[in-house]
Parts: C-alpha cells; structure tokens; sequence
C-alpha cells in the first residue's frame, strides 16, 4: 500500500503530459471500472486545457514511480491566484476524482498540498474515491444501464422486471410512427457544427422552460464540446446519437463514449411531442443499438428522477466535498469558496422553488 507521505508532485498542462505518462493514466483507468469514464481520460483534460486555458494534472511520483493523476482546473484568474480550484471540466464533467492505482490511500488536504493548492470545491466525485481515502458527502444518487450480455438479455430482464413498461413503450413507438413517420436512428461521430449549435440552443431552451440552471451559458463550455468534437480518441469521443421520424427529429443525445462506456449527457426532445415520451424512446434505441455500436455500460449520471430509473439497472453515488490544504495560510481560499458554495446552494435552491412554481 502506498500512502500519501511518500508522494510528491509535478503539477503540468495536459499537453505537457509524454507519451508513457499518458499510457500510464490509461491502464490506471482501465483497473477499475468506477473510472472508465471519458471525463476522467487525459483527451478530456487536453479538451479543456484548449478551451479555457487554466487546466491542470498533477502526477503523482513515489520514488521513481507514478502512483496517480488529479487533474483539475480553475473557473477565473482570480480563482488561480487565490489557489481556489474545481473539478477539470467544471459543470460539464460528470465523472470526477483521482485517477490511481487500487493500493494509493492519501488524504484531501495531501492531495491539496501536493497539488500546490489551497482549496477545491468538487462535485461528480465517483464512489471508488472513498477507496482512496478521499473524503466526501456521498448523498447523490446515480442510475446505470448495465448491457454486458448484449440487448437481447437486456431486454429479457427487463420484462421479468415488469412486461406492463415494455408494453407501454412498445405503444408509444408504433404511435410515434403512426403520426410522425418511421422511426429511425442516425450515429454521427464525426458532428457538423451547425447540428451541435442546434442541440445548445435546443438544450438551453429546455433549461429556461424548466427553470434549470444553464450551464451552457459560458463560452468556455461551449468551447469544450467544440474541442472535444474536433480531436476524437477511443477513450473520449463525442457521440451525437438522432431519433428521427418522417421527417421530423423527435430527440437527440450528445454525450461522449470512453470505449464500451456511454456518458448520457444532453439528452433533448422536441418538446411538441412528448405525448409519445420521445427521450424514452431514443434511450431505447440507443439499448437496441448497443452491440452494434460497441456500448456495454452507459452512466446516465447524477440524479434522482423517475425517468432515469425506469431503464436502470443499478445505482451509484457521487459524492461532493470542499477539500483544503492544511495550515494558516489557505483560511482566504476556503472561506472564498465557502462563501461561493453558499451563494451556488441559495441559486439551486431557488432554482428549485421556480421549477415547482411551474408544475
């Protein structure tokens, strides 16, 4: 077991990383499935390092060895300065933590000392960081479809589950081709911009009739999903997968796929048909096409709502923490951000009481 007293750090650009530093992230996230994720590879934090430019990794070192990488980055210059951080990808990354071996254990305030910071607000934290000693609040729900044995088994389990849902959706399929066309599935891994400039504005006016908060308002985040489009790897590629009928689109996903493992990450419908619960039917699509297109797991992740369960077939937790350095000197950082944390909880909160002002 190796533990955090023996490590030290070089904190670097993602671009910055060799070529042996990046197989080593590799095969550290290909030893545990919590971090098969795509927001967890290095293609993702180079993505951010071109769109906003204060992305960070810091690798960890214990004698002539790496043990691990944290990348994270920070929001504003202001933040940097004040050695504030957040979470590499900020609000678009779903899946955050330390990438490592299955024998580190280190303590937030070490990896806030080795990473040359004061404090870190994080969110998305997955549920294997505990293994690493890492603290958190782990209150967040998350549902995954898990498709090892293919769609066909998938499916089989899930009419032992409860045939009255399969019936349901098979109801709203044949009535979605009755009144708009027969329903097919487009795949585009290679995305003309004016399609992903379509699904953002599409998203962002779902956020205002729901009253969520838009986290593609900042230019920097859609600058990310513009860098993520334009370098593609095995390990992060972004998927925009089009459930159209007639000719009429009813729903579209754009989500990034780490090998086998689908992100679900902006899901959008058309909002005239939801009669036919047209995000219900693209999911299932995207069930049916599994094999073919090389998917065995997709996160739907975090949230609690009825329709991410009703496909699930497990859960995970995700957790969220305010870690801080030791010592005097980073009380200006945590009480900057802990200030910031309040002032984010209050906006949430009233976020929430608009949404159910208009249910």
């Amino acid at each position: 077991m190796v533990s955090g007293w023996g490590l030290r750090a070089d904190v670097v650009r993602p671009s910055a990383l060799s070529a042996a530093e990046l197989l080593q992230w590799q095969h550290m996230q290909a030893q545990s499935p919590s971090l098969r994720r795509a927001f967890l590879t290095p293609t993702f934090a180079q993505a951010c390092e071109r769109a906003n430019g204060r992305a960070y990794v810091a690798i960890l070192h214990e004698g002539g060895s790496i043990r691990g990488f944290f990348p994270f980055q920070f929001h504003s210059y202001w933040h940097q300065r004040l050695g504030v951080a957040e979470r590499i990808g900020g609000g678009l990354c779903d899946a955050a933590g330390l990438i490592a071996g299955p024998d580190l254990r280190i303590s937030s305030s070490s990896l806030m000392q080795l990473c040359r910071l004061k404090s870190l607000f994080i969110t998305h934290l997955i549920e294997d960081q505990a293994h690493f000693g890492l603290d958190a609040a782990w209150s967040r729900t998350g549902y995954v479809i898990d498709i090892p044995l293919g769609p066909q088994a998938y499916f089989a389990t899930l009419a032992e589950r409860g045939r009255d849902f399969i019936r349901n959706t098979e109801r709203r399929l044949r009535r979605a081709e009755r009144d708009y066309g027969e329903l097919r599935m487009v795949r585009l891994e290679q995305i003309p911009p004016p399609m992903i400039a379509d699904l953002i504005a599409q998203k962002r006016a779902q956020y205002q009739r729901t009253v969520a908060d838009d986290v593609l308002a900042l230019s920097a985040n859609v600058r990310l999903i513009g860098a993520l489009n334009e370098a593609p790897a095995p390990e992060c590629r972004l998927i925009l997968n089009r459930l159209e009928a007639g000719n009429r689109l009813l729903a579209q996903h754009l989500g990034p796929q780490y090998h086998d493992v689908l992100s679900y990450w902006f899901p959008v419908y058309d909002p005239q048909m939801r009669d036919v619960s047209p995000g219900r039917l693209l999911l299932w699509h995207t069930i049916q096409r599994a094999t073919q297109d090389g998917i065995k797991f997709i996160d739907r992740g975090e949230g609690d709502a009825p329709h991410k369960r009703e496909l699930a077939t497990g859960t995970t937790r995700y957790g969220s923490a305010r870690w801080s350095a030791a010592g005097v000197r980073p009380l200006v950082a945590r009480a900057y951000q802990a200030l910031e944390w309040r002032l984010q909880d209050r906006r949430q909160s009233w976020l929430r009481k608009q949404a159910e002002k208009q249910i």
